[in-house]
């Protein structure tokens, strides 16, 4: 992760020595030193980078390297701080105030020492590869973990296992898939994250006698990460042919081999499996063998689904899932109890008492409870099983060693999807380092702390594409889930963007692992830890970032202060239950906490609900969350934090916000509170860059600084209910080009006269989300809508007339969610061939609603159905059990006659049986 850490360092200094060079006069050589210093340092980390998991020598002269460009980029980015703010006042002012920094802190010749300074410790640092016998330790290991574990991995085409558990339908599919193909070559992907049963799923697939009979014959080849070109070509045509043709098959040129492979292929049915294959270039290394017009099938393995895709778009392309709690007990009960006859029948029953609850803690991973299954089979006796019991995850993660010294660990196996990441995304993983176990993170979030933190670079390619570096952390993100490393936890039904995701708690440990490696992050855990004790740790701990972890309410956790470190670059509370609070009992102070990057105290109650001025001192902040938490009043030294980009203000109760927002000119990200103290008077007009901007305030804002925001993609806006609001709102599409998604608020109280929107609808023609919460005059025609708009929610519109009538011939509506007093009539209609995208459908509390009719050939690709506080509909409509792609159905807050009706036996259940997941909730009142 180092080399990642310098390359970010060496292209933030080539972009200081291009862009400012008046300020670097005088040390622009001192800083071209340091570059080129790192630069090639930066050409032995990969390797070093490799090897420090055995070396501990290797292990701490990375982390001098790392120091050190944390140090230089730090001293650099706050001189650059202090000389900008003397730019726009007059090139003489400029020159006068240059001549006159030596008496300062960030004087131009003090700078320039430093930069000596750490140059000379890089210099140092490159001469200790020798001297320390560096070089020696890196070239020493023979073998890095892919080697080593490449032995241990490879796979081998001898028969198929037997204790087989949640497989079997996906056989079949796969084994159907195979044999069904016509004439031309088809390539099945089984892909995942390691140890899923992807090579395990494939030997039954290679062995099948369905399978067996259809081709003629048949080959297996383990790739893994060092895909060698004539190696795999010679391995396929071994397995295709005769023994007595191995000596001239080795004996063959490149060009020969690939030619009678080719030949080969094409004139016989053959079955080729590639075994762990990692990355787009292994596949275009050897696909040029294999012939278009054949019989002839690929089966490929890998934990990389871009691969997959990559191999062949229309494939087949099937990721096993992980087993139930059920199947991964009857996994480890067929490993660690099948057999033992011998053991008495009352401690067999303890025993699977206490292997179910283990089996829970694999997640569902079948290497996991094969390995933990495996060390069990070898224990006889209760207080054996509860040792393993009281130490689970070490014992799975390290294969029964509390060292870890098992020729092969579960750990070991997924480190390699770690080990293969390019140097960018293991910062990015490790990021997830900073999240309790099973924590749902917040994508957006997520992104916005990997680009305060400089982990998100734009390159050439992505600048041309109008791509934003948002958009670039997503594709990190995606990146991460295509290598099977993250979980999906959500997705945009609109955009198809992650929205939230998670980690396998094993792939978690393999983070925490490497992120202590690393000293990438200090954990704090409420649970685990005394405040003292936490803080003493701080003291001692090298990590650049620090994460607390909460577990409770408010009441259960008081902090008598912040934690600190002079070092820290990030500093974020994580409450375990989102959305809880928690209270700082001690006065705040950020004195000591200079180079904070990111800054995010999220459900904070704080002394006086008032933060201190030196919080102005955080000159290299960029993302700073006060969200949930009480803060009343901003002081005016927040206009200081100039390279803000995230600033999220969405307090509890109403804020005073000084006017000096406007200085913060590279904010992208801007939440409002929901209440303004009434004193509060902004200018925004010079936030040009923003992208997103929550709950903008129409009374405290002049609506024409909206003009200037030319790039915005989201805007949410309080109005009153004036027309000539909406008049601004709507002149807005002429120049907010990027706009996808728009919220309109008016408050409910004073009761304002129903409004026309038709003209503010039509206005914004990209729209894919539209959110209204305000009384309408009627909605307008379905040709107002912008054809794009994919998710639509409205709130407190008082419609009278059926609003299916327009909404059901929306194109691309995907997401329709009706809320508290948008529809007052009682009777919704949906016809023949309506909602034909409808994907989520929510009616809630529409108090009058008594008849729901759905015509056969309706809202045919609906898959959520949520019901709540519907009182007087009487049942789900008829059309409900023709609707075959419902997978959920959520009842909430509707009366028990309801239910009963929809329950198991109950007269109307029939409209609901064929949906896999019905849920009742509070239905008994």
């Amino acid at each position: 992760m180092a080399e990642a850490i310098v390359s970010v360092t060496v292209q933030k200094l080539g972009e200081f020595l291009l862009e400012e060079p008046l300020f670097l006069f005088g040390i622009d050589d001192q800083v071209k030193q340091l570059q080129d210093e790192l630069k090639r340092l930066r050409c032995f980390l990969k390797d070093a980078d490799e090897k420090q998991r055995k070396s501990e020598r290797v292990r701490n002269w990375i982390a001098e390297i790392r120091e050190a460009a944390y140090d230089a980029e730090d001293l650099l980015e706050a001189f650059f701080l202090k000389a900008e703010s003397n730019k726009g006042k007059g090139i003489k002012k400029v020159f006068r105030r240059l001549s006159c920094m030596l008496s300062e802190a960030v004087s131009l010749h003090k700078v320039g020492s430093e930069i000596r300074e750490i140059t000379s410790r890089l210099s140092k640092i490159a001469a200790s590869m020798k001297d320390y016998g560096i070089k020696e330790a890196m070239d020493g290991e023979s073998l890095s973990l892919f080697d080593s574990l490449r032995e241990q991995r490879q796979s081998f085409p001898y028969a198929a296992e037997h204790n087989l558990v949640g497989l079997e339908q996906s056989l079949e599919k796969l084994v159907n898939d195979l044999v069904s193909g016509g004439e031309k070559l088809r390539v099945m992907s089984i892909y995942g994250m390691g140890g899923l049963g992807k090579t395990t799923l494939a030997r039954q697939v290679f062995h099948h006698s369905i399978v067996r009979r259809h081709f003629d014959r048949f080959a297996w080849v383990y790739v893994s990460q060092e895909c060698r070109r004539r190696h795999v070509w010679q391995e396929i045509l071994l397995n295709l042919s005769y023994k007595d043709e191995n000596q001239r098959i080795l004996s063959l040129r490149d060009e020969q081999l690939g030619e009678e492979l080719h030949r080969f292929l094409k004139r016989t049915k053959c079955l080729v499996v590639l075994d762990d294959i990692w990355g787009s270039d292994a596949w275009d290394g050897l696909k040029h063998v294999f012939p278009h017009e054949t019989g002839s099938n690929i089966v490929l393995t890998t934990r990389n689904k871009e691969v997959a895709l990559y191999a062949d778009p229309r494939g087949v392309l099937h990721e096993p899932r992980l087993l139930t709690h059920e199947e991964s007990w009857e996994l480890l009960e067929k490993i660690s109890l099948q057999g033992r006859d011998n053991l008495e029948p009352m401690l067999v029953k303890k025993l699977e008492e206490i292997g179910k609850q283990m089996a829970i803690k694999c997640g569902g991973l079948p290497l996991a409870i094969t390995v933990l299954g495996g060390l069990l089979a070898m224990k006889n006796t209760l207080n054996q099983w509860q040792r393993v019991q009281e130490n689970i995850t070490p014992y799975v993660s390290n294969g029964g060693s509390s060292n870890g010294s098992k020729s092969m660990m579960v750990s070991d196996v997924l480190s390699l999807s770690y080990e293969d990441l390019p140097p960018h995304l293991k910062q990015c993983f490790l990021y997830f380092s900073h999240y309790p176990e099973d924590f749902e993170v917040h994508v957006g979030t997520l992104v916005s702390y990997w680009i305060a933190e400089g982990m998100v670079m734009p390159v050439k390619h992505t600048e041309e594409a109008g791509m934003t570096v948002e958009d670039i952390g997503q594709d990190y993100l995606e990146e991460l889930v295509k290598r099977s490393i993250v979980m999906v936890g959500k997705r945009d039904i609109v955009t198809s963007e992650v929205m939230t995701c998670r980690m396998h708690d094993l792939m978690r440990e393999v983070c925490l692992q490497k992120a202590e490696q690393e000293s990438f992050v200090q954990v704090v855990d409420s649970r685990q830890q005394e405040e003292d004790e936490a803080l003493r740790s701080l003291l001692t701990n090298t990590s650049r970032r620090i994460s607390v972890q909460i577990h409770g309410g408010a009441e259960e956790h008081r902090i008598e202060r912040l934690y600190m470190s002079s070092q820290c670059r990030s500093l974020v509370y994580l409450m375990k239950n989102q959305g809880s609070q928690w209270t700082l009992l001690g006065k705040v102070s950020f004195r000591k906490m200079k180079l904070l990057r990111v800054l995010d105290l999220e459900g904070a109650q704080i002394k006086g609900g008032k933060l201190p001025d030196d919080v102005g001192d955080l000159i290299h902040l960029r993302n700073f969350s006060l969200r949930l938490t009480n803060v009343k009043e901003l002081t005016s030294c927040i206009g200081n934090l100039t390279l803000m980009i995230t600033l999220d203000l969405f307090v509890k109760g109403r804020l005073y916000i000084p006017d000096v927002i406007w200085k913060l000119k590279r904010l992208r990200h801007l939440c409002m509170p929901s209440e303004l103290d009434p004193r509060t008077k902004l200018d925004l007009s010079t936030l040009r860059n923003l992208q997103q901007l929550w709950d903008f305030p129409v009374g405290q804002c002049n609506p024409r600084d909206l003009l200037a925001m030319t790039s915005l993609r989201r805007l949410s806006i309080n109005l009153s209910s004036q027309n000539t609001d909406f008049e601004v709102v709507s002149s807005l599409s002429r120049v907010l080009k990027r706009l996808r998604g728009l919220t309109i608020n008016v408050p409910c109280e004073p009761m304002p006269p129903p409004v026309d929107i038709t003209q503010l609808v039509s206005a914004f023609a990209n729209l894919s989300e539209l959110e209204l919460f305000l009384k309408l005059e009627k909605l307008p025609g379905e040709q107002s809508f912008s054809s794009d708009l994919g998710a639509l929610r409205l709130w407190q519109c008082g419609l009278v007339d059926d609003p299916f009538l327009v909404l059901e011939k929306l194109p691309n509506l995907k997401i329709l969610q009706l809320f508290e007093g948008s529809f007052v009539g009682s009777e919704l209609h949906c016809s023949v061939n309506g909602f034909p995208q409808l994907h989520s459908l929510t009616l809630s509390q529409l108090e009058n609603l008594e008849e729901w009719t759905v015509e056969d050939g309706a809202m045919i690709r609906l898959v959520s159905l949520e019901l709540k506080c519907c009182k007087k509909l009487k049942s789900v409509p008829e059309g409900t059990r023709i609707l075959k792609n419902l997978q959920e159905v959520e009842i909430g807050n509707m009366t028990k006659a309801f239910k009963d009706k929809l329950a198991s036996g109950g007269e109307d259940f029939y409209k609901i049986q064929h949906v896999p997941c019905v849920v009742f909730e509070y239905c008994d009142l």
